[in-house]
């Protein structure tokens, strides 16, 4: 019973994360993004980074200003199936 108890637990969690994702807005700050991806804020950063220098690492951002980037979520989520393996 223990191990069913641990499956259940461990399924209510992934759960709650796909609720918290799916509630994502379209256009996702770097914080929302970086959680939508299970990604850090720097490995978003050096994506940027990275893209800005002509590589196409990481996903399509939108550079609203100085201070402001975002994600377009559906975006992320064409590049994220665009590294499936089959």
């Amino acid at each position: 019973m223990d191990e069913l108890t641990q499956e259940i637990r461990a399924l209510l969690d992934e759960l709650r994360g796909l609720q918290v994702k799916q509630a994502l807005p379209d256009l996702m700050t770097p914080a929302q993004c970086a959680e939508y991806l299970n990604r850090s804020e720097e490995v978003l950063y050096l994506w940027r980074k990275e893209r800005n220098a002509g590589a196409e690492s990481g996903p399509p951002f939108l550079h609203i200003s100085s201070r402001t980037i975002l994600y377009d979520r559906e975006d992320v989520l064409e590049w994220a199936r665009s590294h499936r393996v089959n």
